[in-house]
């Protein structure tokens, strides 16, 4: 999975309390935590259920 071609979603706290899913543009990384410009905080960065490429190269090389 090529993290520049694919949009991320994220699970936000707003400052009034609500919680939403947010659609971030390919090419943004943001983690757990980080706050955004309008004062909401990450609270989730759920992960996709397909496996990365990657992790299938690091299984080939797991003894």
């Amino acid at each position: 999975m090529d993290s520049w071609r694919y949009s991320m979603w994220a699970y936000i706290k707003r400052s009034d309390g609500r919680t939403e899913e947010r659609e971030f543009p390919a090419g943004v990384y943001i983690e757990i935590g980080d706050i955004l410009e309008d004062g909401s905080v990450v609270i989730d960065v759920p992960y996709p259920d397909d496996i990365d490429d990657d992790m299938e190269a690091l299984e080939l090389y797991d003894d």
